[in-house]
């Protein structure tokens, strides 16, 4: 009975169609947001940057060895690939040309506003794509209720 209906033109799967793709993008949407908030939260739980400490002249005590940053050949994958990041954009979140961090409200100082920025940029973007979504929904299924013209 299923393989006639879906190969016969009798009746029309379009609209039944539309619904389950409207479910699987709201599924989606959803799943977005959720991650957005779990990354946002993540981001809130991270400790501030610290601004970095301006050394003074003062001299090593006699005999105390200063700790050497490992060598290139020294680092993990993982460490290059991060140094190779910050070659590219710079620090997180930091403007090269004047050094202090940039985005709205000193994003890249607190740690917690960062968090909310990214929470509410993924509320936006859910309540965007869940508008967009429904509107295209209602305007395929209203394509499919018009009447068809007459041939001829």
């Amino acid at each position: 009975m299923a393989a006639r209906d879906i190969l016969n033109l009798d009746n029309s799967m379009a609209p039944r169609l539309i619904r389950c793709l409207y479910i699987i993008a709201l599924i989606l949407i959803t799943v977005m947001v959720i991650l957005g908030l779990v990354r946002g939260v993540q981001v809130m739980s991270r400790s501030p940057v610290q601004p970095p400490a301006i050394a003074g002249n003062t001299l090593p005590a006699p005999g105390a060895t200063t700790p050497q940053p490992p060598g290139p050949g020294m680092m993990g994958p993982g460490q290059r690939r991060m140094m190779a990041m910050m070659d590219r954009r710079g620090p997180m979140m930091m403007n090269r040309r004047f050094g202090r961090p940039i985005g709205p409200f000193g994003i890249g100082r607190n740690p917690v506003l960062a968090g909310l920025w990214i929470i509410f940029g993924a509320l936006l973007h859910g309540a965007i794509a869940l508008l967009v979504v429904r509107i295209l929904a209602e305007m395929g299924l209203a394509v499919l209720a018009m009447p068809r013209r007459a041939e001829g």
